[in-house]
């Protein structure tokens, strides 16, 4: 009889083992796994949506940038055609300051025969005033009927009046003489300078017409740097919405092995509950056949006991545990600034100061989604959680080193960067932040006071 039980009380001890011993794959329940898996199909499903509205703000941003490509063609064209007048402008100006030196040159050669017809008039004035005064003293006219009458005969009457007749034309001469002489100085003097005048009003018009120019040069060249900067802009655009795409992917990735993990541990618990059953049933079925044995009930009495103990100490375990903080500290030091409210802005997260290369630790395990740099951050990491059906992010910002890379499994603890100040630092310390529900946005629309996980 005792060496048919003893198979028996094998196949008991052995079943009660396997119901109270915890499943070491995870210590969630299938339906939690479930509700993970469920929960990060969502997150994957909004990264996607996340993808579709960064591919839609670059289409945007590459839309606007070349129409603001053709605006700055259009600016070039104009500049170049005031650039091509201003130049003419210039040759144009060049053209009356050598006219204007020319006439000047004119105006000197002129000045000078002015000065010999002045002598020239000076001498003929002064012939003209003796003979002036000589016909004065003489009685004028008179004196010339005198001496036609004070001839001889007819032959020296004709003599006489030849000679009158020639003094009188000398006399004309020499005034008809002076007066063109001197109109002729006058006209000289003002054709020189009405020429110079009108240099002079054509130069003015071509300075107007070049400050014209120039200001309106000024203006398509404003016009131009305004469209660079905005066309700068948008690149800025373009390059913070690709680094936030491969975050995003990055994301993505973290989430599918996530789910992957998350569906194994399901799967492996499902296949430990299936034999955990069959072992039931098989236990069950020895019971029946023990039933009539005193040593093999109490056997079985001894061993539920037994498991009933384990069971309790692994629950206990298991609250003690749920517990304790989601998140541990990530490096050593002294909070130097927390969550919230801070210069005028909003912190998201706490700085932990300490000096550059002290270790920093991963608060909790998980996946890295992002390892590089961004700005302000400088040298920045993200680590994916999936914790309690619920995702969460974590950043180490400021690293003087960088440890582990993209897609890299990560351990609670496990050392993955060392303190710095890069990025817009005042100091060594790290900045540490924790996003609920999904992975790091720009707008840290996420961001929770990680004081509440330690």
């Amino acid at each position: 009889m005792k060496k048919t039980i003893k198979p028996v009380l094998v196949a008991v001890l052995a079943a009660g083992a396997i119901l109270h011993t915890p499943i070491q794959t995870s210590a969630k329940s299938s339906s939690e796994l479930q509700s993970e898996i469920n929960e990060l199909q969502e997150k994957q499903q909004e990264n996607s949506n996340k993808q579709s509205e960064l591919d839609n703000q670059i289409d945007n941003a590459e839309s606007k940038q070349s129409e603001n490509q053709a605006e700055q063609d259009s600016l070039r064209a104009k500049l170049d055609s005031l650039n091509n007048k201003i130049d003419k402008n210039e040759n144009a100006l060049e053209e009356k300051e050598t006219q204007i030196e020319e006439t000047n040159q004119k105006i000197e050669k002129i000045s000078g025969e002015i000065v010999d017809t002045e002598k020239d008039i000076e001498k003929r004035e002064a012939k003209l005033s003796d003979r002036l005064v000589s016909l004065q003293q003489n009685g004028g006219d008179v004196q010339y009927l005198q001496v036609l009458m004070g001839s001889k005969n007819f032959g020296d009457m004709i003599n006489r009046l030849n000679a009158v007749t020639t003094i009188m034309d000398s006399d004309k001469e020499l005034l008809n003489g002076y007066l063109e002489a001197k109109q002729k100085l006058e006209n000289q003097k003002q054709e020189r300078e009405d020429e110079k005048q009108n240099l002079k009003d054509q130069k003015d018009k071509l300075v107007d017409i070049k400050k014209d120019l120039k200001s309106q040069a000024a203006e398509q060249e404003d016009l131009k740097k305004q469209l660079e900067d905005e066309y700068a802009e948008l690149e800025d655009q373009i390059l913070s919405a690709e680094e936030q795409q491969d975050l995003i992917a990055n994301q993505a990735e973290a989430l599918r092995v996530a789910e992957e993990d998350a569906r194994s541990q399901k799967a492996d618990l499902e296949a430990e509950a299936k034999a955990a059953a069959e072992a039931k049933a098989a236990a069950k079925a020895a019971e029946q056949k023990a039933a009539e044995s005193t040593e093999s009930s109490s056997s079985s009495n001894s061993s539920s006991s037994k498991a009933t103990s384990e069971s309790s100490s692994s629950s206990s375990s298991t609250v003690q545990s749920a517990q304790a903080g989601i998140f541990s500290w990530p490096a050593s030091g002294r909070k130097s600034s927390g969550f919230g409210a801070r210069w005028g802005t909003f912190h998201y997260g706490v700085d932990i100061a300490n000096g550059i290369g002290t270790p920093v630790h991963a608060a909790a395990s998980g996946r890295v989604s992002y390892s590089g740099t961004m700005n302000g951050y400088g040298n920045v990491i993200i680590v994916m959680h999936s914790i309690n059906g619920r995702t969460y992010a974590t950043l180490y910002g400021h690293l003087s080193e960088r440890e582990v890379s993209v897609g890299e499994s990560v351990s609670r603890g496990q050392e993955i960067a060392k303190m710095g100040n890069t990025g817009v630092s005042t100091g060594s310390h790290l900045h540490f932040e924790i996003h609920e529900d999904g992975g790091w946005n720009a707008a840290k629309s996420n961001a929770v006071d990680p004081m509440k996980y330690f």
